[in-house]
């Protein structure tokens, strides 16, 4: 017999006779790949007694559901992880693919065995290969990864969920439940079932049909630091290799990884191939593969600067080299699927309004958003709360990063697998070096979109009322940098062409040379008396032009004070400015007004400014967040004891519904409820899902609430508070004073939002007006603003309560509304106005 560590603690008696028990699941294939081990062991150990222990797991006991519904990797090894931990087992054989990534503590993979054909078959009773099979042919599986790869093959199949054992499976192809199934061929291989009649196997091409991670291989669980000979013994170091591989690429893509993904590595000769295959959303797969020769990775492997690698010392052991070669290519090809092309978007010249639909889907989806300094807050506010924002700079002379620093930057998040939004002003391939970003991410094999947005170079002119085409003025437009350096002792651009060039020319980016382009224009031959504008800030508050011919431009620009960004116009066209201006009519016209509030509230609040020619720039420094507590599970539990709900606003009535919808709880629990709320607004948010409010004070505070409703309550009536965390006082205390039961349930919290404080403290220098709604806003702007003293913004308050947390912060507050909503706050500020 041969040696065995440790065999004696499974000895019978203490005897000569050796007794190893291996668990197992109960199916037929299970049953027959521990046969397989307890024969290979045997082969080496013959006088062992081997004995099995058949195991039912979770993922055996749910076959009507998808195994995706409850639970992912574990489900087919967890209860004989347990028994192995136990002491009632020695030894668990499992498929490779179905081991979780992470062995329990006191476990460990001891031996992996010699793979079987890794890939799937598609089995039929008709003989129809995958991509000539009809449209509409129902294929059973329960894998996303197989669903995606044959609609890949063939896009009009239909799929059903198929569960079971591979004979039960099979059984309801025969009984024409299905027109094809998918199985692993290495199951089918394992239980002898090959072309029989009216059965039709198609093996599915590996390299276009990738199989799951460690398909075909099976692996033996034991505890750690027992059986190492039986382990040596049956062990296939090459298996293993390519397991580790496989294991590795699905470690990098984020441990389990519920996305459907595929992995087959294996040696060709002297070369290691990898082909593998990633869906991140689930609908769509990326694939990639790449091969390694063996001896140049050795080659590169032997110059790491720590000198001796595990190779040089282990020379004799391919194995190992295998093994580091494989995890590499592994991390390498994870690198590729995961990546997300990075957009560049142009986010127009400056009016948010203006922003594309294309740009605004990119931003809502974004994970990280490089944005330059010309960008609307307002786009901004539509990035999801955990993306990462990225302020780059990029204005004449005052760059917060280099270019450099911007293209490494791209690269370095779109390699983690981020999706990377570039927001840059106007459009990235209209002098914004969006060109430049693009070759950068290329050369890193990054694949990235262009989503062109509006020029200032023709928007700007028309918010300035100058058509840069006219009929009988002007038949083309050119766009020319104006950005050239004032110090170069030869002009790139050919003046003498442009001077005697039909139709408009603009001058982007160059106030500074402002001089110099007109004095170059009208010394190649330029009329003196060509109509010039120059507009400052276009399509914002902040826009401001000068209008004169080319000899005077520059002393005209000089008296209007004109600062940048702003562009140049020289043309004919420039004489319709007067006749077609029309932009910055309303009574706040020219006023620029910052919004702090929730995205809710500054919803409200564009609303409310909007018709009145407001340029507003919304930088929410506060979010509401949704809370589930037992708390509230408790309440809702015994809703019937309560006769009343109470809402003070309506963005917590929105935040209410959202959160019963995403815990499935019926509304029906609500009837019964009358429903009491602060203001006309939080009203019409309960009407808006179906439910009309019974009581809403003439007032829009907590204490109107209370003066005039809890007089109203019947004796013994119960209320529930559904409102925020931190919610006022003044309520609670009131029905306490007057007896009145009530639960104050948190539904949601206000969070923070620390990202903004960069943009808070440089927008908030060029607004003319800062609006606060609440006072977790008036706190989240005192903590975030910096040099208070030298701000001249005025700041509008929503309320009283507002006022004095502002007091109490030491802000000074200019006008405190007098109807507490969004439309008194616009009300306050014309009041200042006219």
């Amino acid at each position: 017999m041969g040696k065995l560590a440790g065999i004696w603690l499974f000895g019978i008696d203490g005897g000569e006779n050796m007794r190893l028990r291996i668990g197992t699941r109960k199916s037929k294939l299970a049953m027959v790949q521990t046969h397989l081990v307890r024969e290979a062991i045997l082969g080496c150990f013959p006088d062992v007694e081997i004995e099995l222990v058949p195991i039912s797991t979770k993922g055996d006991r749910h076959l009507e559901q998808s195994l995706t519904s409850f639970g992912g990797k574990g489900v087919f090894t967890r209860e004989l992880e347990e028994a192995l931990l136990r002491g009632d087992i020695d030894m668990a054989v499992h498929s490779a693919k179905d081991m979780p990534m992470e062995f329990p503590e006191g476990l460990s993979l001891g031996a992996v065995l010699p793979r079987e054909t890794p890939g799937d078959v598609l089995v039929t009773t008709s003989g129809i290969s995958a991509r000539e099979l009809p449209a509409g042919s129902v294929i059973g599986t329960s894998s996303l990864r197989r669903e995606l790869q044959i609609r890949r093959m063939n896009p009009q199949v239909r799929i059903r969920l198929l569960r079971g054992n591979v004979l039960t499976r099979l059984d309801k192809l025969r009984q024409g439940n299905y027109d094809g199934i998918l199985l692993a061929a290495a199951g089918l291989k394992r239980l002898g079932i090959t072309e029989q009649d009216g059965i039709f196997l198609e093996y599915l091409d590996t390299r276009r049909f990738i199989p799951a991670p460690g398909q075909g291989i099976m692996g033996v669980e034991i505890r750690q630091g027992e059986l190492s000979d039986i382990m040596t013994a049956i062990h296939s170091p090459e298996d293993a290799a390519m397991l580790a591989a496989e294991r590795r690429y699905l470690t990098v893509l984020g441990g389990s990884c519920n996305a459907p993904c595929g992995a087959y590595c294996r040696r060709e000769g002297q070369r290691l191939t990898m082909s593998v295959m990633f869906a991140r959303d689930g609908l769509h797969s990326v694939f990639q593969e790449e091969s390694v020769e063996l001896a140049e990775f050795l080659e590169k492997d032997e110059k790491c600067k720590n000198g001796l690698t595990a190779c040089e010392k282990k020379s004799a052991d391919q194995t190992a080299m295998m093994m580091n070669c494989g995890k590499k290519l592994a991390e390498r090809l994870a690198g590729k699927v995961r990546l997300r092309p990075v957009s560049l978007v142009g986010a127009g010249p400056g009016d948010a309004g203006l922003f594309t639909r294309k740009g605004l889907e990119c931003v809502r989806q974004a994970e990280v958003i490089v944005y330059d300094n010309l960008i609307s807050g307002s786009i901004l506010n539509e990035a999801p709360l955990e993306a990462e924002l990225i302020y780059a700079g990029k204005r004449s002379h005052h760059h917060h990063l280099t270019q450099d620093e911007i293209n490494q930057l791209l690269v370095e998040k779109a390699m983690l697998g981020k999706y990377v939004v570039r927001l840059k002003g106007g459009d990235p391939f209209i002098f914004g070096r969006g060109g430049e970003e693009a070759l950068a991410l290329k050369a890193q094999g990054i694949p990235f979109e262009i989503v062109p947005g509006i020029s200032s170079s023709y928007s700007v002119p028309a918010y300035g009322g100058i058509p840069v085409t006219q009929r009988g003025m002007a038949s083309s437009f050119h766009v020319i940098t104006g950005h050239e350096d004032a110090g170069k002792t030869e002009d790139v651009l050919d003046y003498a062409a442009l001077a005697k060039a039909e139709g408009t020319l603009i001058f982007l980016m160059g106030l500074k040379n402002l001089e110099r382009i007109a004095g170059l224009l009208l010394a190649h031959g330029k009329p003196g008396e060509t109509p010039a504008a120059v507009i400052q800030q276009g399509t914002t508050a902040g826009q401001k032009k000068a209008v004169s011919t080319l000899e005077h431009i520059v002393e005209e620009a000089k008296k209007h004070r004109i600062e940048t960004p702003a562009i140049t116009i020289v043309g004919d066209v420039v004489r319709l400015e007067d006749k077609l201006d029309w932009f910055g009519k309303g009574l706040l016209a020219g006023k620029r007004i910052l919004i702090t509030g929730s995205r809710y509230m500054a919803r409200e609040m564009e609303k409310a400014l909007s018709p009145y020619g407001a340029d507003t720039v919304t930088v929410s420094l506060i979010e509401s967040r949704v809370m589930w507590t037992k708390g509230l599970q408790d309440e809702l539990d015994s809703i019937k004891d309560y006769q009343w709900a109470v809402f003070t606003s309506s963005n917590g009535v929105d935040l209410f519904f959202e959160l019963l919808k995403e815990k499935e709880i019926d509304l029906r629990c609500l009837m019964g409820l009358k429903f009491a709320v602060i203001g006309r607004k939080t009203a019409d948010a309960l009407k808006r899902h179906g439910f009309f409010c019974d009581f809403v004070p003439s007032g829009f505070s907590g204490a109107d609430l209370a003066r005039e409703w809890i007089p109203t309550l019947d004796k013994g009536q119960r209320a529930l508070l559904l409102r925020a965390q931190d919610g006022s006082l003044v309520l609670t205390e009131k029905l306490s004073e007057a007896g009145v039961a009530f639960a104050d349930v948190p539904v949601y919290e206000t969070w923070v939002d620390e990202r903004r404080k960069e943009e808070l403290n440089r927008v908030i220098r060029q607004v003319d007006y800062v609006t606060v709604a609440s006072s977790s806003a008036v706190r989240a702007l005192c903590g975030m603003m910096e040099d208070r003293e030298n701000i001249k913004a005025r700041v509008i308050s929503i309320g009283p309560s507002t006022t004095k947390a502002a007091q109490q912060m030491g802000l000074s507050v200019h006008r405190t509304a007098a109807e507490y909503t969004a439309e008194g706050i616009a009300a306050a500020i014309l009041a200042d106005v006219l």
